[in-house]
């Protein structure tokens, strides 16, 4: 098999010298990514533990898209004529104005200077008359004229050797537009390499067995500018993992996800969000048990596959508050007891709401997160609800910033299974500590351990675990 802790070795020794492997990386997780659909659900004691992992990769997403979005890495600030046009080059265009303003009291001065007598200038879709055999041209421009906001003033200029015409862009600041907030067109990729430590890999209830991993997270994210405070925000992920002990290698996965998001920062009600996306799960089968396999790499059978569309808000209530809420809904196909491709896979309907209050006290800030969830699955037996509980506090100290969690989790199937007559009901608790370090603007560590109780009224069900997590974090 392919030794994927290798790999990853390999790829942070290699970002030293060659920073466009990264380029090809993310361009080949693209075209994976586009193709690939959805989430998991594989055994019952599976499907809790890849969910788990999934949301990991997740927080990772929302992570570079938050820090995406007041990052810009370029603009278009000129337009060429069009092709029916001769450009001349013996002619030059500025102005006076600043790239924002402030006020709208004052003016600047639009310029005009050629070799040849200007014919005509037209701004926008005003003309202006020019002095016959005239060589230079000057306009005053009243700011007032200007929108808030983005304003773009095509100048277009003919002359007896040909036209040309160029572009300015010019802000208008007021109470509500700010140039420093302006949304920028942008491309972020952030690269996680992760090693983690589990005292009890298997869920056991005793006889604990320790296992090592390491992964690599790809996250891939552009967003193309629509307004001044919305873009479309395009975000894909890869992820992968490797046992350092074969033994564990069936626990690996694949995971691929691409979405495409609509958000406006500054809209009436908050900050909101809307969008779809597919993602796709494939699980570690050397021995092939399964037909079903991944489409792009046949090591890995196929878990399942998603789609899903999603909603979010966050209102931001001054100095007071910050609340957040989200709702998703997703259609899964589960291919976790299909082994043949004659089998149908049946599907799987989830509907999610989740709620977050973050608010800063005594220079620490506090977050808390309600979440609920209903599972609608093909048989009435594996219909179940999820609810959940957790409380954040984050330490903002200079050097290593700290922070802890707690959580609580609730898990209930709807009826019971014919042969036991038994429910299902699963109660879990956890606790995370977490430091993080900024080595660089573009390199950080954080490491984090986390205890994991698990109750439940099936035979076997109950297990404690410690977890330790290392991540290297790389940004583009």
């Amino acid at each position: 098999m392919i030794h994927y802790s290798k790999i990853i070795f390999y790829v942070k020794e290699l970002v030293k010298n060659n920073k466009k492997i990264y380029f090809f990386l993310t361009l080949f997780s693209y075209l994976i990514l586009i193709i690939g659909n959805t989430n998991l659900k594989a055994g019952e004691n599976q499907l809790i533990d890849l969910d788990k992992r999934l949301d990991k990769i997740s927080e990772i997403s929302e992570k570079v898209f938050d820090f995406s979005k007041s990052k810009g890495l370029f603009t278009i600030d000129k337009k060429k004529s069009s092709l029916e046009k001769k450009e001349s080059d013996d002619l030059v265009i500025y102005i006076t104005s600043p790239r924002s303003i402030q006020s709208t009291e004052g003016s600047f001065e639009i310029h005009v200077s050629s070799f040849n007598p200007i014919l005509s200038v037209r701004i926008n879709d005003t003309s202006l008359s020019v002095d016959n055999e005239s060589f230079e041209f000057s306009y005053s421009y009243a700011n007032n004229i200007l929108n808030p906001g983005e304003n773009i003033l095509l100048i277009e200029v003919i002359t007896i050797n040909g036209s040309t015409d160029k572009e300015f862009k010019i802000f208008l600041e007021d109470s509500f537009y700010k140039f420093a907030e302006m949304r920028k067109s942008s491309f972020t990729l952030v690269n996680v390499l992760g090693f983690n430590r589990d005292n009890n890999v298997n869920s056991a209830p005793s006889d604990k067995e320790e296992a090592m991993k390491g992964s690599l997270t790809i996250v891939a994210v552009g967003q193309i500018v629509t307004g001044y405070s919305s873009a479309f925000v395009i975000t894909s992920i890869l992820n992968f993992d490797d046992q350092f002990n074969s033994k564990y290698d069936s626990k690996q996965i694949i995971f691929r996800q691409i979405g495409i998001d609509w958000n406006d920062q500054k809209t009436d009600f908050g900050d909101f969000t809307i969008g779809s996306g597919t993602s796709m799960v494939g699980l570690w089968d050397k021995e092939r048990q399964s037909q079903i396999r991944d489409p792009f790499y046949d090591k890995y059978k196929k878990i399942s596959q998603e789609n899903f569309f999603q909603f979010k808000l966050k209102v931001d209530f001054q100095e007071l508050l910050k609340w957040e809420t989200s709702l998703k809904y997703s259609i899964k196909d589960d291919y976790s007891m299909v082994t043949s491709t004659q089998q149908k896979a049946p599907k799987i309907y989830v509907n999610k709401i989740g709620q977050g209050f973050e608010t800063k006290w005594f220079d620490m800030t506090w977050l808390m997160s309600l979440d609920y969830s209903q599972t609608d699955a093909a048989s009435d037996t594996k219909d179940f609800v999820d609810s959940g509980i957790s409380f954040k506090v984050t330490w903002p100290m200079k050097t290593i910033p700290m922070n802890f969690q707690y959580g609580l989790t609730d898990q209930q199937y709807k009826t019971a299974e014919p042969a036991t007559g038994v429910r299902t009901h699963n109660n879990s608790s956890y606790a995370v500590f977490g430091a993080n370090y900024q080595v660089y603007a573009w390199l950080s560590l954080a490491y984090s351990h986390r205890y994991e109780v698990n109750e439940s009224n099936i035979i076997n069900s109950d297990y404690s675990k410690n977890t330790d997590s290392l991540n290297f974090t790389i940004i583009f």
